[in-house]
């Protein structure tokens, strides 16, 4: 007996899986309309390499709080403007021919105004032949607005904030959408304290955008779909504004809550961290031999204390001097000062590249320390600072390998030095190959940290690999500067 997979086509088209499959084009038909009109929407089959008998099926769509749309098998129960449409419930489709598929719409005068989607499942019949196969369905959205008075209701059931995963804070806003027609919704949030200064803006999205990367979310008529977004600055517990603006239908409604956020199943930054909170920790600037660069690191105080913050300059560990910027930089602003709590503030600084200089990556880090009013030392923050002088090259050197089995599992540790001219962030990807060149499998070896590793810099990539009992194993090891390929090494393993 053959078995089937099935695959249902959203909006997406795949011709690869096999060239005896159909095709299906177009896969949405969208429609404005008047009560009473009718209309007829082509749908055209192309057929593969065999003449095959394909069935048309009416669905109807519905949708989950995550934004996510399913399709539902339509019956008169279930769907009430199912004899709205007519179609063919089969067709014999020639190969490589097309075969255009009429399907009939007919609005009621009566018909209320709003939107209406009609899905056509569209499946090709299949002979049995003791194998296995691959069934593509193509889901065809027609989606009909019968136009008239539009009354539009978007409300917000619920503002919340929860923990994720790792216990940081989530914003969390239902919107449900009570008009008669579909709607395309975004949303953003305004995150202020409780005397209702602004903390920070950010954009609120449903799952279902997150995993399409897409920035607006069709909402269907009578659903609730739940936006979500992730605070930066939203770090201690305690009583919160939230402004939350949704746009849609080219309006947008403003809604304002009071959040009190509990310490209780969080996991807030600490005190002393609020204290110094800056926007950005790296800055990379591509200059030439002269130039003059300006740049600004911006910093809040978060905590309830004024505190005193105190600007200097480090060198990278392992950097050779001659690739040093920190003669360059030079300090626009004080190198002490007061930021009240809860208040603002910045750095100012400024590269002044020499005239005679080689082409190459330059560094340098800039550190900040927060004090309060005692003098007690309460954070620190840095600051990673490039130059780019000319073209730059990327390299990296296997320093060496070793292999161990701890506490039942198999480590495998590669000590790497950046032998290029600009820093990496590096990662590796381990294939293991037994004594007759087969690769047993392939595992991630990463470092401690992010953190940049410049010229001239080691770091150890480690990963945890297979317990291996005999003798004969290699492997092939390949550095990435985060998805960028940049050598690879083998070695035996054993």
């Amino acid at each position: 007996m053959k078995k089937f997979y099935i695959l249902s086509i959203v909006f997406l088209l795949f011709t690869t899986f096999s060239f005896t499959q159909i095709t299906v084009s177009p896969l949405s038909v969208e429609k404005d309309v008047r009560a009473g009109e009718e209309f007829i929407a082509t749908i055209n089959v192309i057929g593969g390499n065999t003449t095959q008998n394909v069935n048309i099926e009416l669905y109807l769509l519905s949708q989950d709080f995550d934004g996510n749309f399913d399709y539902v098998e339509a019956t008169p129960d279930n769907f009430l403007y199912s004899n709205w449409i007519e179609f063919p419930n089969s067709i014999t489709v020639s190969p490589r021919s097309t075969t255009p598929v009429e399907v009939g719409v007919n609005i009621p005068s009566n018909a209320p105004f709003g939107t209406y989607n009609f899905i056509l499942m569209i499946t090709p019949e299949v002979e049995t032949s003791g194998t296995i196969g691959i069934i593509i369905r193509y889901a065809i959205r027609i989606t009909v607005h019968v136009q008239g008075t539009v009354i539009t209701m978007v409300e917000v059931e619920d503002v919340k904030v929860v923990p994720d995963g790792e216990g940081k804070p989530v914003i969390e806003a239902t919107i449900s959408n009570g008009s008669s027609y579909d709607l395309v919704i975004s949303a953003e949030a305004i995150l202020r304290d409780k005397s209702g200064m602004m903390i920070e803006r950010l954009p609120l999205k449903s799952s279902y955008m997150e995993k399409n990367n897409i920035t607006t979310q069709r909402v269907l008529k009578g659903n609730k779909v739940v936006f979500s977004g992730k605070p930066t600055y939203l770090l201690a517990p305690g009583d919160y504004k939230v402004n939350l603006f949704v746009n849609y239908s080219n309006r947008q409604r403003v809604f304002t809550y009071d959040i009190n956020v509990p310490e209780e199943g969080f996991n807030f930054t600490p005190p002393t961290e609020l204290a110094l909170i800056l926007d950005n920790t790296e800055f990379s600037h591509e200059l030439y031999a002269g130039a003059v660069k300006t740049f600004v690191i911006n910093l809040q105080n978060m905590s309830n204390q004024n505190v005193t913050v105190q600007v200097g300059g480090e060198e990278f560990a392992s950097l050779p001097k001659d690739r040093s910027l920190l003669s360059w930089i030079t300090l626009r602003s004080p190198s002490s000062f007061t930021v009240n709590a809860q208040r603002t503030s910045r750095v100012i600084l400024s590269i002044n590249v020499p005239k005679e200089v080689e082409n190459g990556a330059y560094y340098g880090k800039i550190f900040l320390n927060a004090y309060d009013e005692s003098g007690k030392f309460l954070s620190q923050k840095k600051v990673n600072v490039e130059t780019i002088i000319g073209e730059v090259n990327y390299d990296v050197e296997l320093v060496s390998s070793n292999y161990e089995k701890i506490e039942g599992s198999g480590i495998f540790s590669a000590l790497i030095k950046n032998t290029g001219e600009r820093y990496i962030i590096p990662k590796g990807s381990l294939s293991i190959l037994d004594s007759d060149g087969v690769s047993i499998g392939v595992y991630s070896l990463l470092p401690s940290t992010q953190e940049w590793l410049v010229p001239s810099q080691e770091t150890m990539l480690i990963g945890e690999v297979p317990i291996l009992e005999e003798n004969g194993y290699r492997y092939i090891l390949t550095i990435y500067n985060n998805e960028q390929r940049l050598k690879a090494f083998e070695g035996e393993l054993m």
